[in-house]
């Protein structure tokens, strides 16, 4: 193997390892992050809102009976 091709060898694996680092610390990050928000401030429930959100819709799509 010449020193170019380990060379190259050396920079990618250098590459994937920075990538993972900061795909791990972005992931950590945020999930300490979400859990201090959960616990320390009143969140709404997304799953909850959309559900309203739908019978609102369906409701008015809905004809009037008559």
């Amino acid at each position: 193997m010449s020193s170019r091709e380990l060379q190259i060898k050396t920079t990618s694996r250098a590459l994937l390892a920075d990538a993972i680092l900061q795909f791990l610390l972005g992931f950590t990050l945020g999930n300490v992050v979400g859990i201090y928000l959960a616990q320390n401030h009143d969140i709404p429930n997304l799953a909850k809102k959309l559900e309203e959100i739908k019978k609102d819709v369906d409701t008015k799509k809905k004809p009037p009976s008559s």
